[in-house]
């Protein structure tokens, strides 16, 4: 049978339920305002500095204010994270994040084309034109100077935007105007191209491989570059991951799993703050036979850092160059409600060798340091010219012949 209860009895009901809740949990209740109490002031202090900005920007900026209004909160998060003062983190807005994870994931598109720029002349040039692409189809040539594209003409304020235009999806086309030897030429380049992140070469007798980023295709593409080297009966290869610094811990182990087989011990071990960690396993290479040279530079950073100390310390790779960046550590990414996400830094990355570990101090060259010019166009470099490379070249000759 239904009973009926009283209002009175109702609310005592309530009042009762809700002092039991807040006396077991003020233990709780504590322990977090403990922990934030410290800070009260200083986050009044933040608010109150964030304010006092923003209304001065309000009433004192000559200009309209609709975009810094809307992209208010993505200006907040970019400043959070650029506070950490870690370069390697960063804030994305969606379209941003959306671009990464196509370029990690699926790769880069485009017209075909590597392009740099010539500071004392003034001039970009096309520094390489890929095989089977639409440029190398309108006969584009390395060292060909681009004047114009899409009707705008190069100056050293917009060579960054107007060089970002030869890459793109099927749906996109750049228009370029450009001289050879004096003549003035133009094409018309369809996007769509899948740009590879190896590229291969034969350099004297021995294998040249260039790492340009570490990407989910990365490791398939550099499988297929070493088979074609020890196919044309190569048994060296200098591998090149100067001014690498792109891609994930992920991709550049997998990438060294290509050359070594079963070891004993970890590719790579991220440590994180919580004491927890994550281990890259080798099981799968199967061109330790061969015999490897690495180039590095100060640009040789993050994944590619990792890439050449493993392989230094598992197939006895001769690393040759300059001393890199220094950033043996593991960036993640994190989604955000609004789609947007952050990248930071969660982990420290032990290499195969612990006594390799190289995060802050980077990873030096097996003998002296060779350097050169920083400025210097590695694809635009003769054998002859870029003596790192001539270097090892040498150096696999001496030692391996």
């Amino acid at each position: 049978m239904n009973k009926k209860v009283s209002l009175g009895v109702c609310i005592s009901l309530v009042i009762i339920a809700v002092t039991a809740s807040f006396a077991g949990t003020m233990v709780f209740s504590k322990q977090i305002y403990n922990r934030i109490i410290s800070n009260i002031s200083q986050r009044a202090e933040s608010y109150d500095a964030a304010n006092e900005i923003y209304k001065l920007i309000s009433d004192n900026f000559y200009g309209k204010l609709d975009d810094f209004n809307n992209n208010l909160d993505a200006h907040v998060a970019k400043g959070y994270v650029d506070g950490l003062g870690d370069s390697n983190c960063c804030y994305m807005s969606s379209s941003e994040y959306a671009e990464y994870i196509n370029k990690t994931e699926i790769g880069i598109t485009g017209a075909g084309v590597e392009t740099g720029f010539n500071g004392d002349k003034n001039e970009m040039y096309i520094s390489y034109v890929y095989e089977g692409s639409p440029a190398k189809t309108a006969g584009l040539e390395a060292g060909d100077v681009i004047l114009s594209v899409n009707g705008t003409q190069v100056t050293p304020k917009n060579r960054k935007s107007l060089a970002a235009k030869f890459y793109g999806t099927k749906l996109q086309t750049v228009s370029l105007e450009y001289e050879r030897a004096g003549a003035k030429n133009t094409a018309e380049l369809i996007m769509g191209f899948s740009i590879p992140s190896v590229i291969v070469r034969d350099v004297d007798g021995v294998g040249y491989i260039r790492i340009s980023r570490f990407y989910k295709k990365t490791p398939e593409e550099f499988e297929t570059a070493l088979a074609a080297i020890k196919e044309s009966g190569a048994s060296s290869v200098v591998i090149d991951v100067r001014n690498t610094n792109e891609g994930t811990i992920e991709y550049a182990s997998q990438t060294v799993d290509v050359i070594v087989g079963n070891v004993t011990g970890n590719i790579a071990t991220a440590k994180y703050k919580n004491g927890k960690t994550k281990t890259f396993n080798a099981n799968a290479g199967d061109y330790n036979d061969m015999d490897f040279a690495v180039l590095i530079n100060s640009g040789t950073s993050g994944p590619a850092e990792l890439f050449a100390v493993d392989i230094k310390d598992i197939s006895h790779a001769s690393l040759v160059g300059t001393t890199t960046a220094g950033v043996g550590t593991m960036q993640e990414i994190f989604t955000l409600e609004d789609g947007s996400a952050i990248r930071l830094t969660t982990a420290l990355i032990v290499p195969y060798s612990e006594l390799s570990s190289y995060n802050e101090t980077g990873v030096s060259p097996t003998g002296d340091e060779i350097p050169m010019d920083e400025s210097a166009d590695i694809l635009m470099l003769s054998a002859d010219e870029d003596i790192p490379l001539k270097t090892a070249a040498a150096i696999l000759a001496e030692n391996y012949s």
